[in-house]
């Protein structure tokens, strides 16, 4: 091990609750309240810094770090923040990088994740700082004067202390504050000896402040009570400058990288120790309120004798739908509710341009994968309503060979049987083979281990990243990957409606007779209903089932929501307005226009 590599860095994250981190030997992810506790039962001067934690914001980390750390050099960033080492990443106007997640692809493209390289370059300098936020014809002053919630007299009360009990330092303080170059966030390394320096100075400077300004006898709004935290900011670019004058320590500028998403990874054990039914549903935003339905309907149908592990695969999900959700369950105790990133993970695979069906194909045919220690899960779409539990669904008889259990898609073995000529020459080889029954993906009984040794995660991205030859969709994907290992469901399981006379339903017609009679037949006592085809009562309030959608719809967060979309308030200034005012439903205008267009299809 070279010299460099001897000199023991340690960067502490300031957090104040478990998040994503960079895992090596440099970074040291540390929780405020743990700093807390700790705290309470140190000396006087812990205490009082206990005490104010929250006044003190990460300045309580280097506190600690100053009091009880070891290394030979310090470092701080934040949960949201840290240091780039990599000249080559691009900058934006506010020279810092913004990454959506922080993740193992983000790490290593950072310089993050070498903890002997980041050691080398670390221990060139004797400091190193955020590059500063440059305010052109505005001072650093002028900007703590005029930001919300900050009082010029806490900064006066500040430069009045340098003024009269570190002169050295005064010099420094006027050519910082009344500069244009502003050092942001309390982040900085610093060797050992320079860093106890800097501690010792600031701590002391604010203790005096609190001597000075009775913040809370002045009556400070809750961000104006973290003072002290703003005050290091400056004190900070004080102090750099103070070292800069003298000529004599290597200064080197990092640029700040800011996450938009931090939350930590998610644990991929089954809940309840593997003893539950597990259930995944693929969530975004367009399609949150249809998965409350679908969630609150599995729990209305389930039985109090079994558990539940639900997994929700979310792309752009925040955290207050996150909360919506967990109360359509909430007081259930036999169920589990956790949420899946989907969008850090496509991320990190470098899969986030995947157009929607194809990163749900992926999210679906790599469960295997993502959630190795289960042995089997049910996948149900968000747009579906349990009217049975789905504990019989998860239970269904698979040989350990079948890679999954499905229904087959009616509407399209009808599209090969005739209804659709261009589909029926697409599909030829398959038609000539008498094959008609193609898995519909919205259902599944994954048998995860069987799934695994049918296709490899290479295999997937291959045909995820340069689509299913003559296809893209979902479907084929499933077919192509587990063909031949697929043990169809009866039509109860995954019965999708279709609305009279749509394209849709004429479709279903022309399938198999076997096939079409046993979707008919599911048609009067379906076990899970699936709103994908023509049929959706939220475009449609008068079909079918929509009474089944909307009365469990009414007992979800979203029900106000929907309910709004559905009316003609919304309908007004939305697509199709103009169409149902000049062809009502159930209008003889109506019915020859859909003639009209059927008979333009066929040409």
């Amino acid at each position: 091990m070279d010299k460099a590599r001897q000199s023991r860095v340690k960067i502490y994250i300031s957090c104040h609750k478990d998040c994503a981190a960079v895992h090596n030997d440099v970074f040291t992810p540390v929780r405020q309240k743990d700093i807390v506790r700790f705290l309470q039962n140190g000396t006087e001067e812990d205490k009082f810094m206990a005490a104010r934690a929250n006044e003190y914001c990460e300045l309580l980390t280097q506190y600690w770090a100053w009091k009880y750390g070891d290394a030979d050099y310090y470092g701080f960033c934040q949960y949201r923040r840290y240091f780039e080492f990599n000249d080559k990443v691009r900058t934006n106007a506010h020279r810092s990088v913004r990454r959506e997640y922080l993740n193992a692809r983000t790490a290593e493209e950072l310089g993050l994740n070498d903890a002997d390289k980041l050691c080398r370059e670390i221990s060139r300098y004797d400091v190193i700082a955020p590059q500063p936020f440059n305010y052109y014809i505005c001072t650093v002053y002028w900007q703590y004067k005029n930001a919300d919630h900050l009082h010029i007299e806490d900064l006066d009360a500040v430069m009045e202390i340098i003024r009269t009990e570190y002169p050295d330092y005064e010099r420094d303080a006027k050519d910082y504050l009344y500069g244009h170059y502003l050092y942001t966030c309390n982040m900085f390394v610093m060797r050992r000896a320079l860093f106890e320096e800097y501690s010792a100075w600031l701590f002391a400077i604010l203790r005096r402040f609190y001597q000075r300004r009775d913040m809370a006898a002045l009556r400070y709004s809750g961000e104006a009570m973290r003072t002290p935290g703003h005050l290091g900011e400056r004190l900070f670019g004080i102090y750099l400058t103070h070292l800069a004058r003298q000529k004599r320590y290597e200064i080197g500028k990092r640029r700040i990288v800011l996450f938009g998403n931090t939350e930590p990874p998610f644990r991929a054990s089954p809940a309840f120790g593997g003893d539950a039914v597990a259930l995944f549903v693929p969530v975004s935003a367009d399609t949150l309120a249809y998965a409350a339905v679908c969630l609150r309907s599995v729990a209305d149908a389930a039985s109090f004798d079994r558990r539940y592990d639900a997994v929700l695969l979310c792309s752009g999900v925040g955290e207050a739908d996150k909360e919506k959700l967990r109360d359509v369950l909430h007081g259930r105790a036999n169920f589990s509710l956790r949420f899946f990133d989907v969008d850090c993970l496509l991320d990190e695979r470098m899969l986030s341009d995947l157009p929607a069906e194809s990163r749900t194909a992926y999210m679906q045919l790599a469960l295997p994968y993502l959630f190795a220690q289960y042995r089997r899960a049910v996948w149900l779409d968000a747009e579906i309503v349990a009217l049975q539990d789905i504990a019989a669904l998860y239970d269904c008889n698979l040989d350990e060979e079948d890679c999954c259990a499905a229904a087959a898609d009616v509407c399209f073995a009808g599209g090969l049987n005739g209804y659709s000529p261009a589909l029926r020459e697409e599909y030829a080889a398959a038609v000539e083979k008498g094959v008609y029954a193609f898995a519909e993906p919205g259902v599944l009984v994954m048998n995860c281990a069987a799934m695994r040794a049918a296709y490899t995660e290479d295999a997937l991205l291959h045909y995820v990243r340069d689509g299913v030859p003559g296809s893209a969709e979902r479907r084929d994907l499933l077919n192509l990957l587990c063909c031949g290992r697929i043990r169809f469901l009866e039509y109860g399981w995954n019965f999708i409606p279709e609305r009279e006379g749509e394209p849709r339903a004429l479709a279903c017609a022309f399938a198999p007779k076997e096939m079409y009679a046993a979707y008919r037949a599911a048609a009067a006592s379906p076990m899970l209903v699936h709103f994908a085809g023509s049929e959706r009562p939220w475009a449609e309030a008068d079909s079918r089932y929509a009474h089944l959608f909307w009365r469990i719809c009414r007992e979800t967060p979203y029900a106000e929501v929907l309910l709004l979309s559905a009316g003609l308030g919304d309908a007004a200034s939305g697509d199709g307005f103009w169409m149902r005012l000049l062809f009502p439903r159930g209008s003889r205008r109506r019915a020859l226009l859909k003639k009209l267009g059927r008979r333009f299809r066929k040409i």
